[in-house]
């Protein structure tokens, strides 16, 4: 059984069903952290979900998984579970290296403190 999450809107009200999801570790810095690499929740079957990444502790998204193919971003749905993990660290690095690890590391403090 997969662990589970609530995501939450900006007033920490809960939305929706809780989200099963897979542990993705990823350092921004010198902090690690835990997120969920989860399917967006839809009325859409599995299959044609689009990845994302989000704080389980704070229930919020973090970033949206795409994919690329011959250089062209496209949609995360059709990826397995290793290749969206691997597409979803080149987005977090990348999310990183646009505003700053330190950033990223106190944006994330903020909301769970």
């Amino acid at each position: 059984m997969k662990p589970t999450f609530q995501m939450m809107d900006k007033h920490r009200k809960p939305i929706g069903e809780p989200v099963p999801y897979t542990a993705l570790i990823f350092t921004a810095g010198a902090v690690t952290h835990k997120l969920a690499l989860h399917r967006k929740e839809t009325l859409l079957p599995l299959k044609y979900r689009e990845w994302h990444v989000s704080h389980p502790g704070i229930g919020a998204k973090v970033c949206r998984v795409t994919a690329s193919y011959k250089g062209v971003p496209v949609s995360s749905a059709g990826l397995t579970v290793t290749q969206a993990r691997a597409a979803a660290v080149a987005e977090l690095e990348a999310l990183c290296g646009r505003i700053g690890s330190d950033k990223f590391n106190t944006v994330i403090a903020t909301q769970q403190g």
